[in-house]
């Protein structure tokens, strides 16, 4: 059977000198895709907040409507147990934007409300009192998820600055396009939190993730750590498919980042 394994990130904090540690899981690109042991997994590490970097469902098609049943089933079960925030992929944005199935995307979101979860779309909160750490979420339009060739329209540190307000303490941006890394960074964005690109679905030795959505090869940003400066970002290699129903050499995975401020 296939089951999701763990990545675990250390990620220093230097406002949290003294004042504990958090642990963060970090789930992506279920796309409706059966949870397999990620309730164990989940169980066993007890995280202090679960971030959702979208994609946890599927979007609408011309003839078929979007799936959600296991993804709306899983986090029902799972928010009474931890904080979830959700911040939206190009999945859920584009069956928000469907008029056909507007008022199914709203049923999910006032279940999933109703059972504790915390959508961030173009919001943001801080996690600990002391207001050591800011998190929001970005929603993206489709200009920025443009498929098969097209032009994507990359946002300005200006236009993210409009959409979310000015960044503050310890900034975690959840951001589910990884493509626009140095704009979230500009912005002022300390730790990106992204998925999106599945890992490039085939993963190669020495160069790694093969394909990205809309055919686009080797893209740049597919799994792992990235860093510009002190600044970082994490890019999930997913817990489902889609379009492209396998993988090789990729595992799905589940993220974990204890955030610390203590060096080590």
């Amino acid at each position: 059977m296939v089951r999701i394994k763990e990545h675990f990130y250390r990620i220093f904090v230097p406002s949290l000198s003294g004042k504990g540690r958090f642990r963060l899981a970090v789930l992506a690109d279920l796309h409706n895709n059966r949870t397999l042991n990620l309730p164990e997994l989940l169980d066993k590490i007890k995280p202090d907040y679960i971030l959702v970097a979208g994609d946890m469902t599927n979007r609408p098609t011309r003839r078929k409507a979007p799936t959600y049943q296991r993804s709306l089933l899983f986090f029902k079960e799972t928010a009474g147990k931890y904080p979830v925030y959700y911040a939206m992929g190009n999945h859920e944005s584009t069956w928000a934007a469907d008029p056909r199935y507007q008022s199914g995307f709203e049923d999910y979101l006032k279940q999933l409300e109703g059972a504790g979860v915390v959508f961030l779309r173009n919001e943001s909160l801080f996690l600990d009192a002391e207001k050591h750490i800011r998190l929001s979420g970005l929603e993206l339009g489709k200009e920025q998820y443009t498929h098969h060739f097209g032009k994507k329209q990359r946002p300005t540190p200006a236009e993210l600055n409009q959409m979310l307000g000015e960044a503050a303490g310890f900034e975690i941006l959840i951001a589910h396009n990884p493509d626009y890394w140095k704009e979230y960074a500009a912005w002022g964005a300390d730790l990106v939190l992204s998925g999106h690109i599945h890992g490039g679905q085939v993963r190669l030795p020495f160069i790694g993730g093969l394909v990205a959505p809309g055919l686009r090869l080797f893209p740049r940003y597919s799994k792992g750590l990235y860093e510009q400066g002190q600044k970082k970002m994490i890019v999930s290699a997913g817990l489902g498919t889609h379009t492209m129903p396998f993988r090789v050499a990729n595992p799905r995975e589940l993220v974990i980042i204890e955030l610390t401020g203590e060096r080590e």
